[in-house]
């Protein structure tokens, strides 16, 4: 049997408990989450487990223990005096960060490395428009570009585990493509690794799979010196179909690779062709860690994370590295 409320002050708290369960409207459901953010908050639904203090000495004791923390000093002065502490309290974030990731479908053409190629993608919000632009390129020219990952989760806090050190990955600013899709079989794989021609700078291209493509005409087919590999060793032969190397599209799009691009040596160590990465924005000098990672995660999200360790490193032209 439900009990009834007794008084005033029970029928009223009731009237609006039953006016939130109900709300649809913008604000009341607003007004509904800072009532959760209070409940979860509030520093009396559990019992101290400290006895109340005796005097006003006692309760500067009580404050000399948080005096380093201002926000947790005022909520410890706000929950004694019985009103609202600091707003927002601790734990939630007043505002969102201003960056976030852009999900996508993902090219998975056919072959045996389409099972292990995921079926979405991942692309930082600032990164996204130009990527999608070079992808609208090149299915334009019948051609994919499978993508293994462009990021990756910021790693937890591991006692005795440093924190990574390549930390353009846990910032968005990677792009892999799938392995698999490259050096099994140069004849029918959707990507590529040689030289034109035999000869020049190795090169990682696309291959054509769509001849009626609107702008399938703007690649023709030419010879070129692809690499095939096994666990223990790759081989270079002579493919003539056509092929769009990749570098042009993706740099146009901020997407670059380490020249010269090293020749893949085996498929357990394929070399760096299927890994790009994306600077702009980043100033030598200037760009720290901390500065990138609050464009896309909360404070909480980042101090639960080893990158925490490094907030302070910064971008030196080539890779994050430690203030000296």
């Amino acid at each position: 049997m439900t009990e009834t409320p007794s008084t005033a002050e029970d029928r009223a708290l009731d009237a609006l408990t039953k006016i939130l369960e109900s709300a649809i409207a913008p604000d009341m459901l607003e007004a509904q989450q800072l009532i959760l953010r209070r409940l979860a908050l509030a520093g009396d639904l559990f019992p101290a487990r400290v006895p109340p203090p005796l005097n006003i000495t006692e309760v500067g004791g009580y404050l000399n223990l948080v005096k380093d923390d201002p926000i947790l000093t005022a909520q410890v002065l706000a929950a004694t005096l019985g009103v609202a502490g600091p707003n927002p309290a601790p734990g939630f974030d007043p505002t969102l960060p201003p960056l976030y990731y852009v999900t996508q479908p993902n090219d998975r053409p056919p072959g045996p490395a389409q099972t292990a190629t995921p079926v979405q993608l991942t692309v930082r919000s600032d990164f996204a428009p130009s990527f999608t632009a070079a992808l609208a390129a090149l299915h334009a020219a019948g051609t994919t570009l499978p993508v293994l990952a462009t990021n990756r989760p910021l790693p937890p806090v591991v006692l005795g585990v440093p924190g990574p050190t390549d930390l353009l990955p846990y910032l968005g600013r990677s792009l892999d493509l799938v392995p698999g899709a490259a050096l099994v079989d140069p004849t029918t794989d959707p990507l590529a690794v040689g030289q034109e021609g035999g000869a020049g700078p190795q090169v990682v291209v696309t291959r054509q799979l769509d001849a009626t493509a609107p702008a399938a005409a703007t690649i023709t087919s030419a010879a070129w010196s692809m690499w095939t590999c096994d666990a223990t060793a790759c081989t270079q032969s002579t493919v003539t179909d056509a092929f769009a190397p990749l570098g042009p599209v993706l740099n146009a799009a901020g997407w670059y690779q380490a020249t010269p691009l090293a020749a893949p040596t085996s498929l357990g160590q394929p070399g760096s062709w299927a890994h790009w990465t994306n600077v702009t924005s980043l100033v030598a000098g200037v760009s720290t860690v901390g500065d990138e990672l609050r464009l896309l995660h909360s404070a909480g999200v980042i101090a639960a994370s080893s990158v925490r360790e490094r907030l302070d490193w910064v971008w030196d032209g080539t890779a994050f590295v430690a203030p000296a």
